[in-house]
């Protein structure tokens, strides 16, 4: 009985088995079947290409759009014609494609749609002599907007057909984060454009949309969303700090981080406010110069012509000699890239000080950095670093720590006092090294403080070369004069 039994299971499993293998051929067998299809109308390429029969409308379409983007792109050389590829190629319509079979029978494909709900009905499977036919993409005309309380703002391609749930559904839905949503207005132009129209509609009604129509779904402001500011260094909490959109002071935020540590350095801390859209695009412009990540030509546009715009404004009616325009554009600059407000966080414990009623903003930084004891001595001495800050100690001091002058600082120079904090410089005095030794003239009214920096001028070493041209420059001018003179004085002869 147990030998029967044991021939039956045998039995089935070999046939399940060769079952399983069939399958298996006949899907790999379907797999290599190629067939031919057509693409037509705007797309990146046209002509006849292999397919597997396997394959669906999504695939194809994206596979023989990126084989074609990427033997464009290795044949551009430069920036005008990326711009003129990215203009034409990079986009193509995804909607309203015309799906044509050898026997004649016809379907409307929506790409756009399927990749949002991943319904096979607008990606079905190809035949082999299909013809997909793609229309015209004109986002400027053939479109419909969607704004306010959606999970995303976007800008669709116009379908005849295309109603208020449509483009609720290329928006994503709407956004939970608002309650009592109920209305839409759109907002339609008159064909002469001379005037608009509004109509305000239930979210919940079928409302067809016409070309060009902007949808704007209604709400009332709502302000709970993750307004913070990050405080880091020497605080006892460090750490994102959660804040008001609209009245949550400095001493607020230091407060809620716990307060400053005894290693605190009060007069260092610094408030970073947050960068603009064009800092942004700033910051972004200096990583594609660092790492290559590559400006939009619409950001460029846009950062050219803001920068250019402003340097433009500020030249309109200045009264500026040309050798006065470098240190201007170095102000300029910085008044450009620096929005952080100048606080005195000693100030903090005033209530009445500017300081302790100073509103932040969403994503300002608050560095608070650690008390240095030091003096950075660099420039033109033997040994440039940090050396150990003391009241009693002078400039000429910390020189002597740093090794005394170097080489490079013979002749006749400048001792500067760089403060830690705003960067000033401050002449403190004149330095002159002859052969015979150094000599060196203090001014009296300065004052170094923690983290302030020394520097020697350096004067660049100059060869025979150097003196020759100008003894060169001199003698030419000399000659001049000369010649000048000699002929005023044979017309005064005459």
């Amino acid at each position: 009985m147990k030998l029967k039994i044991f021939i039956i299971v045998m039995f089935l499993s070999t046939v399940g088995f060769a079952q399983d293998n069939n399958t298996q051929n006949l899907i790999s067998q379907a797999s290599l079947m190629q067939i031919s299809v057509t693409i037509g109308g705007e797309f990146i390429t046209n002509g006849t290409f292999p397919a597997s029969s396997t394959e669906r409308v999504d695939q194809f379409v994206t596979r023989v759009y990126n084989t074609a983007r990427g033997v464009m792109l290795s044949g551009i050389k430069n920036d005008a014609a990326l711009v003129q590829f990215r203009e034409k190629y990079e986009k193509y319509a995804e909607r309203n494609i015309v799906l044509k079979h050898a026997d004649g029978t016809k379907q409307i494909i929506d790409l756009a749609k399927f990749r949002l709900s991943g319904n096979f009905k607008n990606n079905p499977y190809l035949k082999n002599g299909d013809i997909l036919i793609f229309p015209p993409l004109d986002l400027e005309r053939n479109f419909v907007a969607v704004s306010g309380a959606v999970n995303k703002n976007v800008k669709f391609q116009f379908v005849e057909g295309d109603n208020l749930q449509t483009a609720l559904f290329f928006a994503r839905g709407l956004n939970k984060a608002f309650n009592n949503l109920t209305k839409a207005e759109i907002v339609r132009i008159t064909k002469d454009g001379t005037s608009t129209e509004k109509i305000i509609v239930n979210l919940n009604d079928n409302f067809p949309l016409q070309r060009g129509d902007r949808v704007r779904v209604l709400f009332d402001e709502n302000f709970r969303k993750d307004y913070k500011v990050l405080v880091i260094g020497e605080v006892r909490t460090p750490g994102w700090v959660p804040i008001t959109p609209v009245n949550t002071t400095l001493k607020d935020v230091i407060t809620e981080a716990g307060g400053f540590t005894s290693n605190a350095s009060l007069k260092f801390a610094q408030l970073i406010r947050k960068y603009d859209d064009q800092l942004s695009l700033r910051k972004k412009a200096t990583l594609e110069n660092l790492k290559g990540y590559p400006l939009t030509p619409e950001e460029k546009e846009k950062l050219l012509n803001s920068r250019t715009l402003e340097y433009l404004r500020m030249y309109r009616t200045a009264n500026l000699r040309l050798e006065d325009t470098l240190m201007f554009n170095i102000d300029n600059s910085l008044r450009l890239l620096d929005y952080s407000p100048n606080l005195d966080f000693r100030k903090l414990d005033s209530s009445k000080s500017v300081e302790a009623n100073f509103l932040v903003r969403n994503g300002d930084v608050i560095i608070v950095p650690r008390k240095e004891e030091y003096i950075y001595v660099w420039g033109g001495v033997k040994n440039p670093g940090y050396y150990q800050y003391s009241p009693d100690k002078t400039a000429k001091d910390y020189i002597q720590e740093a090794g005394g002058f170097s080489e490079i600082a013979y002749g006749e120079s400048d001792l500067y006092l760089i403060k830690g904090k705003t960067r000033d410089w401050v002449s403190i005095g004149e330095i002159s090294i002859p052969i015979t030794g150094v000599d060196i003239h203090f001014q009296s009214d300065y004052k170094i403080e923690p983290g302030d920096f020394i520097y020697a001028k350096k004067n660049q070493p100059v060869g025979f070369d150097f003196f020759l041209r100008r003894t060169s420059a001199i003698v030419g001018i000399i000659g001049g004069v000369a010649t000048t003179i000699l002929l005023l004085l044979q017309l005064k002869i005459k």
